[in-house]
């Protein structure tokens, strides 16, 4: 949870969704964990597609509507991604941002896992 004010929660969710579905580096960052080392290129794609076109939240997964986090299945697996939100000066040291409503300040990785990975 990042704030409860409606407008800066569309706000995230707006931001959330373009880097979802177009995977913007100017956004954000992709990471991959190392459950998905099996998976073929063709695959990888693949979920990479379905991520991109993931429109499925549901209270469980995503409970403060930000559309920072969903549920996948493909491939007889179940798959999570995962939007985190870091300052942009200092996003390698793990530091959180303050302002997830705002692109300047904010630069979100997105980590896709299988579901046991989480």
């Amino acid at each position: 949870m990042t704030d409860l004010n409606p407008e800066i929660t569309a706000q995230i969710r707006t931001l959330n969704d373009k880097f979802r579905t177009t995977f913007d580096p100017q956004l954000g960052k992709i990471q991959l964990t190392i459950g998905l080392h099996k998976l073929t290129s063709e695959q990888l794609q693949q979920l990479l597609q379905a991520v991109s076109n993931f429109n499925n939240f549901s209270e469980e997964i995503d409970p403060y509507q930000e559309h920072d986090m969903g549920r996948i299945e493909l491939f007889q697996e179940s798959f999570y991604f995962k939007i985190d939100y870091l300052d942009r000066e200092r996003w390698q040291d793990s530091f959180g941002s303050e302002d997830p409503a705002n692109e300047q300040k904010t630069l979100r990785i997105m980590t896709i896992m299988l579901t046991d990975e989480y």
